[in-house]
């Protein structure tokens, strides 16, 4: 039964096929650490998202609603909100927040604060995973350099034909760092978008770098160079959808994936995702980078945008992460009005 999913991945017919029985599913969102969270991986096994054959959109919509709801139940909140508040609680010292040191701290009950999640993601053809690495450093180079400690991987995919090839696409997992009161609600936000494609090859969404609890992350520098295409459209402000394919180079892989989060962000808290962060800031390449931080009016329309690359997050994946309970790229703004669209989080009042 696995290699009939394999198989359904493959070659792009439908996970459950009419009158069949379907394949075995993957293997659910799972905390690495089980000795260090065993509350969390309690509640976790306890909100496994269904797969029943032929599941309808409806009923898939009904079974996250209601996991969700308990999941929020078994954590004892009511707004996420109270994750913040929470974590911040746990603080001992003065200074800036870092995720270095919040992540060994223990909540009450025992669990560790920081764990590593496991889940199914659809992954483009020729996919190539990439180990990034996580440290308290003022300067992404510096993590880069020095790789201080492993916290996960993302996918490197340099074509564009290859993204938007969603027939092609085979489930495999990918790992990030999270606050482990926050992991059973992302488990099933990140496994509902995994599921969706599992129902329906058109809303397979390629989720290849999905960053949580983090100061700075960088892949390791060298040995480079290496290529990636994204697109590139008319202008930085308006609508207009007419984008060409562009093509960028870069010295190595760590100058395409690579960040440092602010003092106040709620990633330094593990309390929220980046889904499809990229750095294709290079000359030439107008707004074209994936859920870029952007002014344009066409990132407004998500759908759209992701049918021309699969990367971007498509309207329902807000409309879900809004369901859980996240604030998202709509309500705040860095400045003016330029927009963060890859990250969701659990708000800041």
């Amino acid at each position: 039964m696995a290699a009939l999913a394999l198989l359904a991945g493959l070659v792009g017919i439908p996970a459950v096929a009419s009158g069949e029985p379907g394949p075995t599913p993957p293997s659910p969102p799972q905390i690495l650490e089980v000795s260090k969270a065993p509350q969390a991986v309690k509640i976790m096994k306890q909100v496994a998202l269904s797969y029943a054959p032929q599941m309808s959109p409806q009923a898939r919509d009904q079974d996250f609603l209601t996991k969700v709801r308990q999941c929020k139940s078994l954590l004892g909140l009511g707004r996420l909100i109270e994750l913040r508040h929470q974590t911040l609680n746990l603080r001992e010292l003065m200074g800036e927040v870092s995720w270095e040191d919040l992540r060994r701290r223990r909540w009450p009950k025992g669990d560790q604060v920081g764990v590593t999640l496991s889940v199914p993601v659809w992954v483009p053809p020729g996919a190539k995973k990439v180990a990034t690495y996580c440290g308290f450093e003022k300067k992404w180079q510096t993590v880069a350099l020095s790789a201080p400690r492993p916290c996960g991987f993302v996918w490197h995919v340099g074509k564009m034909a290859a993204i938007n090839n969603k027939a092609q696409y085979r489930p495999d997992r990918l790992q990030l760092e999270i606050n482990s009161k926050f992991a059973p609600l992302v488990g099933l936000l990140l496994e509902y978008i995994f599921r969706e494609g599992y129902y329906d090859v058109s809303r397979r969404v390629p989720l290849l770098v999905v960053r949580g609890g983090e100061d700075t992350f960088s892949a390791r520098n060298g040995p480079g160079p290496v290529a990636a295409e994204c697109l590139s459209f008319p202008d930085n402000e308006g609508s207009s959808l007419a984008a060409t394919v562009a093509v960028c180079y870069f010295q190595d892989l760590a100058d395409m994936y690579h960040g440092r989060h602010a003092p106040s962000s709620n990633h330094r808290l593990g309390l929220a995702l980046d889904l499809n962060d990229y750095n294709f800031r290079t000359k030439g390449v107008i707004d074209g980078s994936p859920n870029p931080i952007s002014p344009a009016t066409r990132q407004y329309n998500r759908d759209a945008m992701h049918r021309l690359d699969a990367r971007n997050m498509p309207g329902w994946v807000y409309t879900a992460a809004k369901w859980l309970g996240c604030r998202l790229p709509q309500e705040w703004n860095y400045f003016g009005y330029q927009t963060d669209w890859e990250h969701v989080d659990v708000g800041t009042k």
